[in-house]
């Protein structure tokens, strides 16, 4: 009963920094559905914004490549903004639009339209707002106090005034409202964005100017209330206002992922995966989200899907999935069924030199295997190798030829060998984006079943400029909130390879890996032939493990999901990966169908070894065992924080520590939920003193401060 996770889960479950989370403060009640969501601050942007802010993130149109036909008359259905509503319902809707770089706005039609059952497009609703002079940049250039007009982004924080006469709520805006028929399928209708002239006549397709939204609003009720999950587009265009402005710490999407196994529509058998993508603190001057299955197009050198999810130098994304800015309705879009855990069974044949692996899935998707031809937990193309393909529900096979991903021979003759059945590919490709360099891009799993859960992103940059991010090629993924897929420097528009103007950066994840086990089996190198792998009965449905630094000791943290007659778990440790010794034992829950949480602090791990080795040992109640795959971090040393004071703060924060900083290090401020609240890289210091600025951290609350360096992360808790 070797193991709980697989390969592709493991990897970022071991990494020494904490699971923090960037600015995302999780799932709210709402009065209100648009960029409340994204960009929730209730006061107006100074543009630019080049910190940590909740204000950075405006709808645009008209930007060219970087927005297409998005929110236009006659534009693609996958480049529309639409709003899902049922008979009886009523939108509520408003805008307020700023002054873009260089362009001062005519009047504005919005235009509510929809199909009806012989697939004609058919006017719904037409308002007009009408325009003000605007002289600069992100002045509003929309006349005050018009209906439909958001006002102040304290409005849009509020809602719409929906009661009768508009009268109410106090503070909100005073909305459009369209209300839908009660004969009327439910449906999805879409707004249209255009300049018109003074006979409402609508300037031709290039006499329309780049326009840029702060705030806006577009929420749906009946009798019983709001209904939020309801507004989505396939395609999203937003503009940070500079080239080193920084989206809000809160800017992120919900992209909806069918199962492929289910199929049918809104009355029939379809059924999601649910994510919420991070674009947090992200810098792209004007930038186009989308969601999808692979990528980028299919074309020449890009026909498989391990093809098309690589990052290239083209604009090549595509538009698919439709993505929302709260979770989408499940009235409307249900969840779906997990899949369960996939088996594997292996055979070879010495002649030829061929291990085959069986893969048994219920749910169709894709497979992975990974041989991990060093039994490290790290994937090194020298030493591992990664198998996919496609997956039917049933059998399906995989073949290796004993050698590791760039053809090397594997001679190791214990190997280590997990599996992963996926369902519901989701990439998330962004071209013309400069800079994510803050936190990187991020995902947290929603449904079914991972409320908030920190899931697993991948990226292949290989195709772009050496050093463009690091590591250039993630095939084990990482579910780091604090440091997901990276690239670029703030404010560099010089392109590759330090920033990403001009080339498509792709981030690519999963509805759901159904995990198999990971086990140590004998390989003969000789012949290529890898071991039966036994089938295994697990007792403990292992999420989460990971190792940490802090000062002058290593965290061990590690949850289960369920446990049947599990007696304790014991922690050991090493020195070189192979023969490991305990440090320590907590009792296990027994028998338990809910998330358990365990954690030990190794307070004798040794200073003098550069990396240290650890795993867990799961004994049952029978006297079984099990182990779970290695993780490890870099020896603690002596602590690097001696000191830091005053504590509790009121100004400057200042950090004394064992020795200089001469390598770059990071400086992070989090609050107690781990939302990121500061963040400064450094390229490195000679004194032995830091100087963290606090003006910007609200009094009355205590914080982590976080000092990442090549040694390790280490954290110290100060009051302000």
């Amino acid at each position: 009963m070797k193991h709980f996770f697989s390969a592709y889960l493991r990897s970022a479950l071991r990494t020494g920094l904490l699971l923090l989370g960037c600015g995302f403060t999780g799932l709210t009640s709402v009065r209100a559905e648009g960029s409340k969501n994204l960009t929730p601050g209730t006061a107006s942007p100074a543009a630019p914004v080049t910190g940590p802010n909740d204000r950075v993130g405006f709808l645009q149109h008209n930007d060219g490549a970087n927005s297409n036909l998005f929110l236009k008359e006659n534009s693609a259905a996958t480049e529309r903004l639409y709003i899902h509503m049922k008979p009886s319902e009523t939108l509520y809707f408003g805008v307020r639009r700023v002054r873009s770089n260089g362009n001062d706005n005519r009047r504005l039609r919005l235009q509510l339209k929809y199909l009806d059952n012989t697939g004609a497009i058919q006017i719904a609703k037409t308002s007009y707002l009408n325009q003000l002079a605007a002289s600069t940049q992100g002045q509003v250039n929309l006349a005050a106090n018009q209906v439909g007009l958001i006002n102040t982004p304290a409005e849009a924080a509020v809602g719409p005034r929906y009661q009768a006469g508009a009268t109410g709520p106090s503070g909100g805006y005073n909305p459009l409202t369209y209300d839908a028929p009660s004969n009327s399928p439910e449906r999805d209708y879409w707004v249209e964005f255009m300049e018109v002239d003074g006979t409402n006549v609508a300037f031709p397709a290039n006499n329309q100017l780049k326009s840029w939204y702060d705030v806006w609003d577009f929420t749906v009720r009946d009798a019983t209330g709001e209904k939020p999950g309801r507004l989505f587009a396939q395609t999203w265009s937003f503009t940070g206002g500079a080239f080193d402005a920084q989206f809000s710490t809160s800017f992120g999407l919900y992209p909806l992922i069918p199962n492929p196994n289910a199929v049918g529509g809104y009355a029939a058998n379809e059924s999601f995966f649910v994510k919420r993508v991070s674009y947090s603190r992200m810098t792209p001057f004007g930038v186009i989200l989308l969601a999808n299955e692979f990528g980028s197009t299919q074309a020449t050198g890009r026909t498989t899907f391990q093809q098309r999810r690589r990052s290239i130098n083209a604009n090549v994304g595509y538009a698919q999935y439709k993505q929302f800015v709260n979770d989408p309705d499940p009235s409307v879009y249900p969840s779906t069924v997990l899949p369960t855990r996939p088996t594997v069974t292996t055979t070879c044949d010495p002649i030829t030199k061929i291990t085959t692996f069986t893969l048994n899935v219920d749910q169709a998707g894709f497979g992975v295997v990974f041989i991990d031809g060093n039994r490290d937990d790290l994937y090194q193309a020298s030493t591992d190798r990664i198998l996919e393909g496609t997956t039917v529900i049933g059998n399906n096979t995989f073949t290796w030829d004993g050698k590791s991903d760039n053809g090397t021979m594997i001679t190791s003759t214990l190997i280590n060998i997990s599996f992963s059945s996926g369902v519901g590919p989701v990439n998330f490709p962004l071209y013309d984006c400069e800079s994510a360099n803050f936190a990187g891009i991020t995902v947290r799993s929603i449904r079914p079943g991972g409320l908030l859960a920190p899931d697993f992103v991948y990226w292949d940059d290989t195709n772009l400029a050496t050093g463009f991010s690091s590591p250039a090629y993630n095939p084990n993924g990482t579910s780091d909130q604090a440091n997901g897929h990276r690239w670029g420097v703030p404010g560099n528009q010089s392109g590759p390879p330090t920033g990403g103007d001009g080339v498509l950066v792709n981030t690519y994840a999963v509805g759901l890996l159904a995990r198999g086990q990971a086990v140590d089996i004998v390989y003969d190198p000789a012949n290529a032939c890898a071991a039966v792998v036994p089938p295994v009965v697990l007792p403990v449905t292992l999420t989460k493990f990971e190792a940490r630094t802090e000062t002058g000791a290593v965290r061990l943290q590690w949850e289960t999901a369920t446990e049947v007659s599990s007696a304790y778990f014991e922690v050991e440790r090493s020195l070189d990966g192979r023969q490991f010794g305990p440090v320590g034992r907590v009792d296990a829950q027994g028998s338990s169908s809910t998330t358990s949480a365990y954690a030990l602090l190794d307070r004798t791990a040794p200073t003098n070894a550069p990396v240290l080795y650890y795993r867990l040992r799961q004994v049952d109640t029978d006297g079984t065992t099990a182990y779970s795959g290695v993780r490890t971090v870099k020896a603690t040393g002596r602590p690097l924080i001696t000191e830091a004071y005053p504590n509790p703060v009121v100004g400057t924060l200042f950090v004394r520590l064992a020795e200089p900083l001469t390598g770059a290090f990071t400086l992070r401020v989090l609050d107690n939920t781990g939302r990121l609240m500061w963040q400064q890289q450094q390229p490195g210091s000679s004194r032995p003193e830091l100087e963290v600025p606090t003006a910007q951290l609200p009094e009355g609350r205590s914080y982590i401060l976080q000092v990442q360096t090549s040694r390790g992360s280490f954290i110290q808790r100060f009051v302000k």
